[in-house]
């Protein structure tokens, strides 16, 4: 085709999309709103992708090299505590901290140091609601070599002892302003707020800038404590200098270092290497974004076919004027091209512009703080490129149809008959079985992602091959329905080049959308299987040290005042341990299994001893509902256990442990002959409750501890909750607890929690937005093709509401048939990554578990969300109907005789 009859077939597609406004602007939309996404994707993405001196700027300011003191001999990477190998030391040789003048007496001549000081959860603010936790850093941000670690946002720098700067997160989270006074426990002391300051790489950080002199010495001196500081030199620290002063016990960060990092052959520890599994990152992303790109085309292409179908007249018009198959080919061609430019320019410019606006907008509710606003030209290019060669694609098949145009059957207005030769479906029945079968035999063999997306992506296009013969197939089946449902199951077999690629729109993004459903249901499933209650729901518990028994009283009272709780209990068991860390014989009982695994598996996750005393009174609370079975039972002087195996006739076998600081503990082994037992069993009346919250594997009455010679004392404190506890009421109750005693920790159980699961609804309903805007499509080009029909229909007597009925019927038969389809297709994926994910945890846990040394946590196991799938099944075909009867005017047309 020569260049003149490119520009008259480009002119001719520019015409055709100006006058088909509404058909160019749904084109538009579908090919440059994932244009837009991936722009703004890119761009975010090098965005917050830190450059090498943005991210060691964000590291050491201005310095030359950061510090930190291990105290044994360090092995690492150029990278530092940044590269993947991390860092590796020797046990320190001194329990003291280095101080400056030691540093400094290790570097070259000439350099400087200042203390970079930091811990987490190490300041203790009194708030309104009670005690708030952060992280404390003792830095003086206003030396030069701190430069662009801290952005003072209001206010200023601290300059002395007594005062403080607060992020904006910690300012507000704590109730403070600058002016404000900062009360602190632990040690107990003032700091007065003087400004807020932002830490240069988190918008969340909760933290106060101090000088490091207002760090507590007992704090600074400890472990607990980041001992670092940030290098000034006339020269950069070289890697030699690094090693050496590796060999002095302090890991370094260099600016030179990092950014020119010296050959592998002088590093010690090389990072670990992620090359393979980048590589399959890569191949995977690559499928799914060819898999998306496909159903782009699948969507655009009854489109084109509207527009070919339009412009059917013209083309005829053109091949009768000499025009030869190849024009009328790249007329419709001229359409994508046309299209594809300008989706590709909108989609582009747009994500740009929406970079621009998002990225800070949206940027300050993640934790990250992005670095420079970047874009390059030539990824965006490439999208642009993307676009037409995606519109060209949903073009392909219309210009096929058009260039067989029957030329004297458009003239004439009449359509000429359309089958699927056999082989085609043959060659669809073949690939898609190839993709079956490379789908669960790579499931089976191997754990590569890439095999079995790869499956995926062959059974997919199989389908898609076989849609157009299995319409013609189900085209046959409407003999014996009524007239509407008749005409469109007609037409759908009439009018594949439209009706086939919306079917399998609908089918692919449903075949998505059920294998990620499937996948995400069954793995919420496992975590929630697998997720072990530390304590009844909404309850609050504080667990006691030996020291802290004699407050047992006054932390139930504190726990009573500030938790909403309908009854607080103290918990009794064997002492945890030995007060002033005196030698002490503790002799505790434990339940006799001679099961495989130590312990019920239902007992794994309780904060509470394995081992319990209670007169009756506190049962409620352990269990988290009433259970009068087993107050009675304790209250009759009967033990009381989780698992009704245990218990023989009324009784259970139990065994005395005894643990001394100066011998092993003697504790008998699961299985072990009761002859070769360190101690007798012993059997007891018990009873067995195995509803509730498993609370304990043994609960024991009073009674039976003191005549067993057990010592049973407070080891913590149960608050039994109505409701979850608010975070002014946790705040209230950490101040509360704090003043009794600064160690005392309060854990709360609010159960698990899906985090995932929106996401089931929103693949429904982003598949299900797909689905219906495939078949509306469909129908608006079966809708076009039928005046003729809708002509006889009015002209023999139908009613008007035949019109509205058909055009719902087409949407429904074409939503319906692509739905069933997807929703049968995607169980395979699904199935292959169940399959896949099973054969590795088998391989894992079959080693470890097999010795008997615990229960193997739950595998995972399909689970089939068919309230969803059902939504899906059933749901998209009638909206899709709903819609396209909505939108559809009643009024059969007539020909007149002017006509």
């Amino acid at each position: 085709m020569s260049r003149s009859s490119w520009r008259a077939s480009l002119r001719i597609a520019r015409r055709d999309a100006w006058r088909a406004k509404g058909r160019s602007l749904l084109v538009l939309a579908l090919i440059g709103l994932p244009v837009f996404a991936l722009g703004v994707a890119d761009v975010a993405y090098r965005t917050y992708q830190l450059g090498p001196s943005e991210r060691i700027a964000r590291e050491l300011g201005s310095a030359q090299a950061a510090v930190r003191w291990l105290g044994g001999p360090v092995s690492q990477d150029p990278a530092a505590w940044l590269g993947p190998a991390g860092i590796g030391f020797q046990p320190a040789t001194t329990s003291r901290p280095a101080t400056t003048e030691q540093l400094l007496g290790d570097l070259p001549p000439g350099s400087r140091a200042i203390a970079y000081l930091s811990a987490f959860s190490d300041m203790q603010i009194h708030t309104s609601s009670g005690l708030k936790y952060a992280q404390q850093v003792g830095l003086d941000y206003t030396d030069p070599l701190a430069h662009g670690l801290v952005h003072q946002k209001s206010g200023r720098a601290p300059r002395n002892v007594h005062e403080v700067a607060l992020t904006p997160s910690l300012a507000k989270s704590a109730g403070l302003g600058i002016g404000d006074v900062m009360h602190l426990i632990n040690p107990t002391r003032d700091l007065t707020v003087v400004g807020l300051a932002a830490d240069a790489a988190h918008n969340h950080a909760e933290s106060g800038y101090t000088l490091p002199a207002a760090v507590p010495v007992q704090r600074a001196s400890a472990f607990g404590y980041e001992q670092a500081w940030l290098i000034g030199s006339l020269k950069p620290i070289t890697w030699a200098q690094v090693r050496q002063l590796n060999a002095r016990g302090y890991a370094v960060l260099s600016r030179s270092v990092y950014l020119r990092p010296p050959p592998a052959s002088e590093v010690p520890v090389q990072g670990v290497s992620y090359s393979a599994s980048s590589n399959q990152a890569v191949a995977s992303g690559a499928l799914v974004g060819g898999m998306a790109l496909l159903e782009i085309v699948l969507l655009a292409g009854p489109a084109f076919a509207v527009s070919a179908r339009r412009q059917r007249r013209d083309l005829a018009l053109i091949a009768a004027t000499g025009g030869r198959r190849s024009d009328l080919r790249n007329v419709v061609l001229s359409n994508g091209i046309v299209l594809g430019l300008a989706a590709g320019v909108l989609g582009v410019v747009g994500a740009v512009v929406g970079a621009a606006i998002g990225v800070p907008t949206l940027g300050r509710y993640l934790d990250a703080v992005p670095g420079h606003f970047e874009v390059r030209a030539l990824e965006l290019s490439a999208l642009l490129l993307v676009a037409v060669l995606t519109a060209l694609a949903a073009a392909v098949f219309p210009a096929r149809a058009a260039a067989r145009t029957d030329v004297v059957a458009a003239l004439a207005g009449r359509r000429g008959a359309l089958r699927t030769p056999k082989r085609v479906v043959v060659v669809g029945l073949a690939v898609g079985t190839a993709g079956v079968v490379a789908t669960l035999g790579g499931a089976s063999a191997s754990t590569s992602s890439t095999v079995i997306l790869s499956g995926v992506a062959l059974t997919e296009l199989g389908l898609i091959i076989c849609t157009p013969g299995l319409l013609g197939l189900v085209s046959r089946l409407g003999r014996r329905l009524p007239l509407a449902p008749r005409i469109a199951l007609r037409d759908a077999g009439r009018n594949r080049s439209a009706a086939a690629p919306a079917v399998a729109a609908v089918m692919a993004s449903l075949i998505g959308a059920v294998a990620v459903l499937l996948g995400v249901a069954s793995s919420n499933d496992q975590s929630r299987r697998n997720y072990q209650l530390g304590l009844p729901i909404n309850d609050a518990y504080v667990q006691l040290s030996p020291a802290q028994v004699r407050r047992a009283v006054d932390i139930a009272a504190a726990l009573g005042a500030t938790m909403p709780a309908s009854q607080v209990v103290s918990v009794h068991g064997a002492p945890l341990g030995c007060d002033d860390k005196k030698s002490c014989s503790i002799r505790q009982a434990m339940l006799y299994r001679e099961s495989s695994y130590v312990g019920s598996t239902r007992y794994n996750g309780s904060l509470f001893p394995q081992t319990i005393v209670d007169d009756g009174s506190g049962v409620t609370a352990l269990f988290g509902q009433a259970t009068p079975e087993a107050a009675a039972a304790l209250r009759a002087g009967k033990a009381v256990v989780l698992d009704r195996s245990a218990v023989h006739d009324g009784k259970v076998s139990i065994v005395i442990s005894s643990i001394d600081e100066t011998q092993a503990p003697s504790v008998v082994t699961p299985g072990q002959d009761p002859a070769t037992a360190p101690q007798p069993r012993i059997s007891i009346p018990a009873v067995a409750v195995d509803r509730g919250f498993a609370a304990a594997e043994l609960i024991l009455p009073p009674s039976v501890a003191a005549h067993l010679g057990l010592v049973s004392p407070p080891v913590g404190v149960l608050a039994a909750n109505t409701r979850a506890p608010s975070d002014h009421e946790r705040q209230a109750a950490n101040a509360a607890l704090s003043k009794i005693d600064p160690t005392l920790f309060l854990s709360t159980e609010s159960g698990y929690h899906d985090a995932n699961g929106w996401m089931l609804y929103a693949l429904i309903g982003v598949a299900g937005l797909i689905a219906v805007g495939a078949a509306v499509i469909a129908t608006a080009l079966a809708n076009l093709d039928s005046r003729a029909d809708l002509v006889t229909l009015g002209a023999i007597g139908a009613s008007p509401r035949t019109r509205r009925v058909l055009s719902m019927s087409r949407a429904g038969i074409i939503a319906g048939i692509g739905a069933v389809l997807g929703c049968a297709a995607g169980f395979l994926p699904a199935l292959a990554w169940i399959r896949s994910v099973q054969s590795s945890e088998r391989a894992f846990t079959g080693p470890v578990f097999a010795g008997g040394t615990g229960a193997a946590p739950q595998g995972l196991r399909l689970v089939v969300p068919w309230p969803i799938i059902a939504l899906a099944l059933f749901g998209i075909p009638v909206i899709a109907a709903v819609i396209a009867g909505t939108f559809t005017r009643s009024r059969l047309p007539s020909e007149r005789s002017g006509d």
